[in-house]
């Protein structure tokens, strides 16, 4: 009897994380006068159907975005401000052959509701090889990605990886762990 309930506690917290779980919304946020000035030139510029990317090719790749680039994740406006290297300090020091990658991020909440961001939840690097790295905890950075945005305000704060020196393709990726999409900014 206790493990058929034990069963059905399961199912049902189960069942109620999966319904929780959804698709982010995820979109670049560009000034007015660029948005303008894109579709100016969408109007003015008509490519011939077989230069034109297919659509089903579009919707599988997702969009790689740059540093100083905003993006809308769902009421989320998150602004990778720089990416730099940085050899450490005295006390913390890259193994030998690599670096740290230090990613200034900036986070705005345009939602009716406070937004909790973790830096360990939310934001990942991987380069192109599909090697992931970690966060590492930094005294040298600024200040850590980590706490409550209200609604209307921000969130700034640096991030550190340690990546190899010669890592391609280096990307920062900041996702929600109870839905699907990513947001990924080319850092290198």
């Amino acid at each position: 009897m206790k493990a058929s309930i034990k069963l059905g506690a399961f199912l049902i917290v189960g069942s109620l994380m999966l319904s929780a779980c959804s698709e982010a919304t995820i979109e670049k946020v560009e000034p007015a006068s660029a948005a303008e000035q894109k579709e100016d030139t969408a109007k003015s510029v008509d490519k011939p159907a077989e230069e034109q990317p297919k659509e089903e090719e579009k919707a599988k790749q997702p969009e790689v975005f740059k540093v100083g680039e905003s993006v809308k994740f769902n009421d989320l406006v998150i602004t990778v401000n720089s990416a730099k290297d940085h050899k450490g300090s005295d006390f913390e020091k890259p193994a030998d052959g690599n670096v740290y990658k230090v990613i200034d991020v900036t986070v705005e909440n345009t939602g009716d509701k406070e937004e909790a961001i973790s830096s360990m939840m939310h934001t990942s690097m991987a380069d192109s090889d599909g090697y992931t790295y970690n966060i590492m905890i930094a005294s040298f950075v600024k200040s850590q990605l980590d706490g409550s945005v209200p609604p209307g305000r921000k969130l700034r704060g640096e991030l550190a990886y340690e990546v190899p020196k010669d890592a391609s393709g280096l990307e920062f990726i900041f996702s929600d762990p109870f839905s699907t999409g990513q947001a990924i900014w080319k850092v290198k």
